[in-house]
């Protein structure tokens, strides 16, 4: 009985990753590209890419109105929370962002979040943060607590070690307890929760520079 031997060739076809975004791959001179709500919305469900580039493609359009979008009760990105420790100083708990958003002089419209706090498009803007050249307009940011801005909630309360903002603006409403502000709330080191008064921005267009400083 003969035995016929086959050769089998075996191919292998290596297809590429899904792309999380719209193109790029985080780097300086490679960002990931922001392109769509969806893009937008997976970079805040991302915590570890928080500390990667980012480039802003397109306007867009977060009213809640509108298909796949949502009233938010948290910071888009970076959300969290504050914690007090015994000596009644406060401390951001979660992840915040601490790399490099460029919003390439496009604009996130139609914001709406109603929370606690620590509320804006970024909850918290830590040391390495960068975010330049974006408008976020006709907002409605409502919070209980405190640490709430339009375009962030908070940079880090250390002079030393917060995040930057340049060249942003922003228009729309923003309301919260204490340390609350129409783009990015002025920071205090440590701040005590006791003796603060409620502060309301109406509406604020606001081209700036703002790094954290007590």
């Amino acid at each position: 009985m003969r035995t016929l031997w086959v050769a089998l060739t075996t191919c292998l076809f290596v297809l590429p990753g899904h792309a999380k975004y719209s193109g790029g791959s985080g780097t300086t001179d490679d960002p990931y590209q922001i392109a769509t709500v969806a893009d937008l919305l997976a970079l805040g469900s991302s915590p570890e890419d928080y500390s990667r580039h980012f480039v802003l493609m397109a306007d867009i359009d977060l009213d809640p109105n509108l298909p796949g979008r949502r009233v938010f009760g948290k910071a888009v990105i970076a959300p969290g929370e504050r914690a007090y420790d015994s000596n009644d100083e406060s401390h951001f708990v979660g992840v915040p962002f601490t790399g490099v958003f460029d919003g390439n002089d496009h604009v996130v419209s139609h914001l709406v979040i109603s929370g606690t706090e620590h509320l804006g498009l970024f909850g918290q803007l830590a040391s390495g943060a960068q975010v330049k050249g974006i408008g976020v307009v006709d907002v409605r940011v409502v919070g209980t607590g405190s640490h709430v801005g339009a375009l962030a909630g908070s940079t880090d309360s250390s002079p030393t070690q917060g995040g930057v903002v340049v060249w942003c603006y922003s228009t729309g409403v923003v309301q919260g307890t204490w340390q609350v502000g129409g783009l990015v709330p002025k920071q205090a080191n440590a701040p005590s929760r006791h003796g603060m008064r409620r502060r309301w921005i109406l509406s604020l267009y606001s081209p700036w520079v703002h790094r954290s400083a007590a």
